[in-house]
């Protein structure tokens, strides 16, 4: 007995496997709890509070949502070696406190007698000089505070970037290595409700998935 053979195209072959994919589709779905509330282990990264600096998404026909640089951190500015033991290093890789502070005594020379009583000399033998007699400490100190005015204040600006970059670099690894257990998705609107019984139902309206990319090159993060 011959049985008959179907082309791939032929419209029996289609509707069989139509149905039988939405057969199995069912069967998956109702073998499942189907989740009424998404807050529970839910990382989230809310559009309106990204950093004034960021481009907020748009409509783009490539469908990029975000791209974010790399940003890396900073070092203060050195401190000229006149200005060893007048300003605490500790003090200058804070960029939320305040200046950092010009010691009121620290190391330096003072002028001496010499022997003869006729000359003056320098003398710097773990010898202290007060602040206001050390014209070299003085002159170096305002040009470095203003330098390090500028690192402090780009630093805070920069941090919030630094963590934006941080978080949804982390979801990226995150999605390399378990792309089959979890998914990133854009979402809007909400719906909350709870029965009478303290069902609760609290789920978004509209969801997309959305995926991540890092350019190897420049280390730039997209997200769409």
């Amino acid at each position: 007995m011959k049985v008959p053979r179907h082309a791939a195209h032929s419209p029996d072959v289609i509707g069989q496997t139509t149905g039988l994919i939405g057969f199995l589709r069912e069967v998956v779905q109702s073998s499942h709890q189907r989740l009424r509330d998404d807050r529970r282990t839910r990382e989230r990264l809310w559009l309106a509070s990204l950093p004034a600096s960021v481009r907020r998404p748009v409509d783009r026909p490539d469908g990029i949502l975000l791209t974010l640089d790399h940003v890396p951190q900073a070092a203060p500015p050195p401190l000229p070696e006149v200005l060893d033991g007048w300003v605490s290093p500790e003090l200058c890789r804070d960029a939320d406190g305040e200046d950092p502070p010009l010691a009121s005594e620290g190391p330096g020379t003072e002028l001496v007698r010499a022997e003869d009583g006729r000359q003056w000399q320098e003398e710097a033998d773990d010898h202290s000089v007060r602040r206001e007699d050390a014209a070299d400490v003085l002159r170096a100190y305002g040009p470095w505070l203003a330098r390090w005015r500028r690192w402090a204040e780009r630093e805070r600006a920069e941090r919030a970037l630094r963590e934006l970059y941080e978080q949804v670099y982390h979801w990226h690894q995150k999605l390399t290595q378990q792309d089959d257990q979890l998914e990133l998705v854009l979402v809007t609107g909400l719906l909350t409700w709870s029965d009478p019984r303290g069902d609760a139902v609290h789920r978004h309206i509209l969801t997309h998935r959305v995926e991540t990319s890092v350019d190897r090159k420049t280390a730039q993060l997209t997200v769409g």
